[in-house]
């Protein structure tokens, strides 16, 4: 008899904090440049008849002993049907036998790992004295990235919001109008890269909507929004200028945002200075001057997934949350 932990995204959301993510999220990179973490490949596809996106993504932290998967994707349609876009579950798996351990409602771990990984980014690449800040995308992911770049970098003064849907970005201007910082909406990016020390795109747009021409020396710039062959944020000439960190070199060549610029021969995988791992464990440098051009590009791993429900699942079992199911076998 195997007992399954079942838990709800509210589960997952009362068990661990941001900054208890972005730390196990922090270890499982590190420990991925170590080969003590391991990425297995992913399966993206459309699912054309219903406008969405599913993918697979799975993976091994071995000091955590978190083996599993996490399925699900984007489905355009799904805000007309009060649900969100974005929708996963994870299952994990006793390394050591196979057998199930947990199914985990992931929309949570989603937004909460993401959101994590961005804030690395700006932890090794963004000016620390960086005071004016740039969304570009107003949606639920700007929203969370916006939050977490608060967190690593307090000097923020000013906040720029852009979106194609100007309704979104006056939205979410309403909804944070609480926060100290100024917040200023605009209709056209152009206006926001200009003013900003650190871009963050996270619009998942099919064209350019950032310009080389608009970026000064010492923007940093996250980019979020692009995890799909397609997906576009920025120009790809951007890339020329800039020092570019990946999480995943094979997955940004291949779906992130790298790849334009990629295609178009602007950078290769020998160019690209490194992986978000190999800052973490100062195998690399991150940031080396107040001039220079960075660029994260992050399409999101299974090490995230796995850490923040590996974390979850192992704080649910000391506390006795969640619904325990029995399922039949040896």
């Amino acid at each position: 008899m195997t007992e399954v932990i079942v838990l709800t995204d509210q589960d997952v959301e009362n068990l661990v904090t941001f900054e208890e993510t972005m730390e196990v999220v922090e270890k499982a990179f590190a420990d991925w440049t170590l080969s003590k973490s391991h990425i297995f490949p992913v399966v993206r596809e459309e699912i054309k008849k219903h406008q969405g996106i599913f993918g697979i993504k799975s993976g091994y932290l071995e000091e955590q002993e978190a083996l599993g998967f996490k399925a699900g994707g984007f489905w355009v349609n799904n805000k007309d049907k009060g649900l969100t876009n974005h929708q996963s579950t994870m299952v994990l798996f006793d390394p050591a036998t196979g057998q199930p351990q947990a199914l985990v409602a992931a929309n949570f771990v989603t937004k909460i790992r993401t959101a994590a990984l961005g804030a690395l980014g700006l932890k090794y690449l963004a000016r620390p004295d960086s005071r004016v800040l740039a969304v570009i995308g107003a949606g639920l992911q700007g929203r969370n990235q916006l939050e977490a770049a608060l967190k690593i970098l307090p000097g923020v003064r000013e906040i720029y919001l852009y979106d194609i849907y100007h309704a979104g970005a006056l939205k979410l201007a309403q909804d944070l109008s609480h926060y100290p910082q100024e917040i200023k909406v605009v209709t056209h990016p152009e206006e926001a890269c200009r003013a900003a020390n650190v871009i963050i795109t996270a619009a998942s747009s099919y064209q350019a909507i950032v310009m080389a021409p608009w970026i000064k020396p010492g923007t940093h710039i996250n980019a979020i929004g692009t995890d799909t062959r397609g997906k576009q944020e920025l120009d790809p000439q951007i890339f020329a200028m800039a020092k570019v960190v990946v999480d995943s070199m094979d997955q940004c060549l291949y779906l992130g945002e790298c790849q334009h610029a990629y295609d178009q021969g602007i950078i290769s995988r020998d160019s690209i200075h490194g992986e978000i791992g190999e800052l973490i464990t100062g195998r690399k440098p991150g940031r080396e001057n107040p001039l220079e051009i960075t660029i994260f590009d992050t399409t999101g791993v299974a090490l995230q997934d796995l850490a923040t429900a590996g974390l979850a699942v192992n704080r649910a079992k000391e506390k006795g949350v969640g619904v325990r199911v029995n399922f039949l076998g040896k």
